[in-house]
């Protein structure tokens, strides 16, 4: 299903020469685009009911619901009729790279434009040694993407938790999803005070580290303008930047 899921997207990126001219290894990135998509695809997948609508993916949850990587072309307005008629909160919209056709259609249905993921990968094989933090379920609300709904999915299978700790506190925590042969990393976040101590990179090799072990032949993420740099030094590599939508239902009053 999710390979399925995958080769649609993959079959939809449109990338400008602009941004592949500025790739460090321009022959990575199909296969690593298509693995953002199968792993995001399991990732936002984790909880969810997963909908096949006029060949758009929806992947739908108790509150919120995404429509994910839909091919080019494609009419996404079925999938939105399902998540509203089911009273999702909200709801987005991700595609590998911008898409102004679909960027209409979701206008069109109440969407508006959302952020820039700046999609980042690398071969575990290539990752450089160094200081990694530990795999451990340890975790904490307090820290950035922490919630319940992250804690909800730590001890899945193919979801792996990594904690940074200074002075036996949790200071950081990050989340490797595993997805055949793709990784991908997630809500990495460390807390504001220990920022610019290596907590990060600890992190991202430890994560990068096990999937290496696990065999998997790349790991992926969005990064943040303020991770990228961390990412960087960790040996990611720019797979450009693709896009968001996003939509908020109103619930009619009773």
């Amino acid at each position: 299903m999710i390979a399925c899921a995958a080769a649609s997207g993959i079959a939809a990126l449109r990338i400008a020469p602009s941004i592949v001219g500025k790739l460090l290894n321009v022959d990575i990135v199909g296969p690593m685009l298509a693995d953002v998509v199968t792993n995001h695809v399991s990732w936002l997948g984790r909880r969810c009911e997963r909908i096949e609508l006029d060949g758009v993916t929806l992947l739908l949850g108790p509150a919120e619901a995404a429509i994910a990587f839909p091919p080019a072309g494609s009419d996404p307005a079925a999938a939105v009729a399902r998540a509203v008629d089911a009273g999702a909160r909200e709801i987005g919209c991700w595609a590998v790279a911008p898409d102004e056709e679909l960027g209409r259609r979701l206008r069109h249905l109440g969407f508006q434009d959302g952020w820039q993921p700046h999609w980042m990968g690398i071969e575990p094989a290539s990752a450089m040694d160094g200081p990694a933090a530990a795999e451990s379920a340890e975790c904490s609300d307090d820290l950035p993407y922490g919630s319940a709904a992250h804690r909800a999915v730590l001890g899945e299978p193919g979801v792996h938790h990594f904690a940074a700790h200074e002075n036996g506190a949790v200071i950081g925590h990050a989340v490797l999803n595993v997805a055949g042969v793709t990784a991908g990393v997630y809500d990495m976040g460390v807390a504001a005070r220990y920022r610019r101590r290596g907590h990060g990179l600890a992190l991202a090799r430890a994560a990068i580290a096990r999937a290496g072990e696990l065999g998997c032949s790349s790991v992926t993420l969005n990064a943040t303008g303020e991770g990228e740099p961390m990412y960087r030094g960790a040996g990611f590599v720019s797979l450009g930047l693709g896009m968001t939508w996003w939509m908020f239902p109103q619930r009619p009053h009773p």
